[in-house]
């Protein structure tokens, strides 16, 4: 049930199908954004869609997207064209008594906007900081950026300001003159979990495995 009053940032982005699952505020869509590793991002060239899967990470009210600069996604970017960006987090499987009812449960974030790209000295220090949050607790664990690696790599800054999100939750709705029926109907839930580490094959011995990837966990938490 939704429980904040916030307003859509735009028309666009107002929530049109069940509006009774969006949510505006930056709690929420923070909280979905930084539990996400992989988003879908979007653009048009030349009148053709694309669909890219990228990695991204939420700084204060930012998305950051990096790739080597001669990429698709890079150069449209640099043109100050727009593009959409959507993270979804699987919940459960809603099973319902009727195939038309069947249905999951889920909170994802649909953000528009456009890219500044950031060229200053702070690049290499915000490329550090995105690899923080794709990776947490591993400050410190990677040698310095080299000069020609940075000269590759774009980075670009994309403002959460125009983003939205919608959640579902609980069981089925049957209709209620199928409540009867000899079906099973409920949720599956869906979680995800993380795996002991494995060393890589070439790794000195006496390198111990650190805390951050044997209990690893993303950030954020959300109201489900």
């Amino acid at each position: 049930m939704r429980t904040d009053t916030n307003p859509p940032p735009s028309k666009r982005s107002a929530i049109r199908q069940t509006p009774d699952r969006a949510r505006y505020d930056t709690h929420t869509i923070y909280g979905i954004v930084d539990q996400s590793i992989i988003a879908t991002v979007a653009i048009s060239v030349d009148n053709e869609p694309f669909v890219l899967p990228m990695a991204i990470a939420r700084i204060e009210d930012t998305i950051y997207l990096h790739g080597l600069k001669t990429s698709r996604l890079m150069k449209h970017l640099r043109t100050g064209a727009e593009v959409c960006i959507c993270v979804t987090h699987l919940d459960g499987i809603v099973v319902a008594r009727s195939g038309m009812h069947c249905s999951a449960n889920y909170r994802s974030v649909v953000i528009h906007g456009c890219g500044t790209e950031i060229t200053a000295t702070e690049k290499a220090e915000l490329l550090y900081q995105v690899v923080h949050r794709i990776i947490p607790g591993s400050e410190g664990d990677y040698r310095e950026h080299l000069q020609k690696e940075l000269k590759a790599t774009s980075l670009f800054a994309i403002p959460l300001a125009e983003s939205a999100c919608k959640i579902r939750t609980g069981g089925p709705v049957d209709d209620e003159e199928d409540l009867t029926l000899p079906y099973w109907a409920g949720v599956i839930p869906v979680h995800s979990a993380y795996g002991e580490p494995v060393p890589s094959a070439d790794l000195p011995e006496g390198i111990a495995t650190p805390d951050y990837a044997i209990h690893y966990e993303r950030p954020g938490t959300v109201e489900r």
